[in-house]
């Protein structure tokens, strides 16, 4: 939703009641037409970020990947 300044400044009761409870997940603030700022819930952030599995079935991964290159490793740690 996007609203101008003067709207955010005249509904501003209204317009937090709507982020905090769900019915919006941002307010827009716009002046002159440009965004200035946005109105978010500080306890439910709208969702969103990494999302988790687009690499699968890309990628194989031996039965042995834990003890690959074991003995490699453990001489460069000085423990072999």
């Amino acid at each position: 939703m996007r609203v101008t300044y003067e709207e955010f400044k005249d509904n501003l009761p209204e317009l937090m009641g709507r982020v905090q409870f769900g019915d919006e997940h941002q307010i827009i603030i716009t002046k002159n037409g440009v965004p200035v700022a946005k109105l978010v819930d500080y306890y439910n952030p709208p969702r969103g970020g990494v999302k988790l599995g687009v690499a699968d079935g890309k990628f194989i991964i031996p039965d042995d990947f834990d003890s690959m290159m074991s003995d490699e490793i453990a001489e460069m740690f000085g423990v072999k």
